[in-house]
């Protein structure tokens, strides 16, 4: 039987698709591996020799934020002309306490609970449409890897693992990548076989568009710490500057917070404690409270 010849073109397109395949599972490889094993590394690093200032910072900064939020929304009020009451403080407190109860979430995730605790929040956070996709993402994929379906073919343990990490984590980002990884919806020999320069064409545009998105992807990824800082966590002086520009930072936020907390008084001439609100939940409250203790403002 006579082996069909392909047009040159389609030849070139063929080998363009082929070379472009390859080089978006490079590009999705190199982002797990900065992912999952460079950044934990990394982050170890920095968090060994900055991590409590890390923590102080991000806390004051919140603080600062939340307290700055309360005097702003007391001086329009007083702007306009309206007599602050018990009942307008009140209520201005419960707006805010509201505004930021998901960033004390966040905040409270990433330095006050462990691992499980953090994946048992996230998990409750997923919407519908996102748990819907990610389960569909999930199944295609275990169905493309476990080994009583791939048979030979099925890759090894790790990328098991690897969707095993990402579905527990509910990273719908890190599946879509493991589906064009894997070639999940790629076509079979048998049916490019079929394809005109037209199709080719068409599927290497495609793959290329990909291909650009998961480069950006990786690019970006490498211009954030703590892969922009990895040569410099090596550094001695450096990390003695940056300890001093944490620690500035820090004086910063707790200066910012004296002020307003001032203007908060004068404002509210001290009727009102601040943050309280007799419509917040027990939990709310005790959050709030481990909250303050763990802040420098708290303890001033």
């Amino acid at each position: 039987m006579t082996t069909p010849v392909l047009h040159p073109e389609i030849e070139l397109l063929k080998s363009r698709f082929h070379e472009t395949r390859n080089a978006l599972r490079d590009a999705i490889e190199q982002w797990h591996v900065l992912s999952n094993e460079v950044r934990p590394r990394l982050n170890a690093t920095y968090d060994r020799y900055f991590g409590e200032l890390e923590r102080e910072l991000q806390f004051a900064s919140l603080a600062s934020a939340e307290i700055f939020r309360r005097v702003e929304l007391l001086s329009i009020k007083v702007a306009r002309g309206e007599k602050l009451t018990t009942e307008i403080i009140d209520l201005i407190n419960h707006v805010v306490n509201k505004e930021y109860a998901r960033f004390k979430r966040r905040l409270h995730e990433a330095f006050n609970m462990d691992t499980e605790q953090r994946e048992r929040s996230a998990q409750l956070r997923v919407d519908a449409h996102d748990d819907e996709e990610l389960v569909k993402m999930y199944r295609t994929l275990v169905k493309k890897l476990h080994p009583d379906a791939a048979g030979e073919s099925a890759p090894g343990t790790e990328a098991w693992h690897r969707v095993q990490n990402a579905y527990r984590d509910r990273n719908v980002s890190q599946l879509r990548s493991l589906l064009a990884f894997f070639g999940v919806g790629d076509a079979s020999d048998l049916e490019t076989r079929t394809w005109g320069q037209d199709r080719w064409t068409s599927e290497v545009q495609s793959l290329e568009r990909r291909l650009h998105v998961e480069e950006r992807k990786l690019a970006r990824l490498k211009g954030e710490e703590p892969f922009a800082i990895e040569g410099a966590l090596t550094d001695e002086v450096w990390r003695e500057q940056h300890i001093a520009a944490l620690q500035a930072s820090i004086q910063t936020k707790l200066k910012e917070i004296d002020e307003n907390n001032k203007h908060y008084r004068e404002l509210t001439g001290g009727c009102v404690p601040l943050g309280s609100n007799a419509l917040k939940s027990t939990d709310e409250q005790g959050f709030e409270e481990d909250f303050m203790k763990n802040t420098y403002f708290g303890q001033r």
